[in-house]
């Protein structure tokens, strides 16, 4: 019998192969370092910004106390409106609405252009503005005595380190001369005795001006009040001067060109 010998096949296993992409590794160490720098300037630019935020808050909330406190006077000094006389001709006067500070500025012009005229009008003129001048000049009066001065002295200290240089120069100038703006004004007011164009006292308070109807017929009274002025003109350059460089600081302080600018803008 005829043997047949059949070979058993043997079928290997197949081989498993791992495969690991080396892309798909994390290296965390970098990732730790990262974090970790972050929290390290995070440490450090938080606190700082927090400061200065405060600082910026504190030195906002001191700007804004300061122009509450003194916006009555910059209003006086820049807004209000004043009666103003300007002379037309011999025979008659122009009634202008001015703000205080062309007021001031217009008044020193006819002053010296007509301080030794002759004309009744022309002078009576001078003289109703002149008055009606250091009326509003005796209002920022009482408005600064309203004010605490001394308060603000010690807020511009206690906010020193917190202004700039420039903040805490504009701030300096204004507080001197609010300090000084009443002693130099009274001192250089010897007008109080002008008859063509009196003052009317109440309560021992200055509240308006009194003009008889006569006055424009009585010219000797009107020329020599006149004279009077041009005597004390000294004093008249010294109430003007004070005025324009109150005028000048306070503008500067509030920055009156950009309030300006934007009130244009949004007309």
């Amino acid at each position: 019998m005829k043997e047949k010998i059949v070979d058993s096949l043997k079928i290997a296993q197949p081989i498993k192969v791992k495969i690991i992409e080396e892309s798909d590794k994390i290296d965390w160490n970098i990732w730790f370092l990262f974090i970790a720098v972050l929290s390290l300037i995070s440490a450090v630019l938080i606190p700082f910004a927090q400061k200065k935020y405060e600082e910026s808050k504190s030195k906002y909330a001191f700007h804004l106390y300061v122009k509450k406190k003194i916006g009555i006077v910059f209003n006086l000094l820049t807004y209000d409106r004043f009666s103003y006389k300007q002379p037309k001709n011999a025979d008659d006067l122009d009634d202008l609405s001015l703000t205080f500070d062309k007021v001031v500025y217009r008044f020193e012009e006819d002053y010296h252009k007509h301080k030794n005229t002759i004309h009744p009008l022309f002078a009576f003129g001078i003289l109703l503005n002149f008055q009606n001048l250091l009326f509003t000049t005796k209002r920022i009066q009482y408005a600064l005595k309203a004010i605490d001065l001394k308060n603000l002295d010690e807020k511009s200290l206690e906010f020193g380190d917190k202004l700039s240089k420039k903040e805490h120069t504009k701030l300096t100038a204004v507080f001197l001369l609010l300090e000084h703006y009443y002693t130099i004004t009274t001192f250089h007011d010897k007008f109080d005795s002008l008859q063509s164009v009196k003052r009317e006292i109440k309560d021992k308070q200055w509240i308006g001006l009194k003009v008889e109807h006569s006055v424009l017929k009585n010219q000797n009274l009107i020329l020599e009040d006149l004279a009077f002025i041009r005597e004390n003109e000294i004093s008249l350059e010294e109430i003007l001067k004070i005025n324009k460089l109150l005028i000048q600081e306070l503008k500067s302080y509030f920055n009156f060109e950009k309030l300006e600018k934007k009130k244009r803008k949004n007309n």
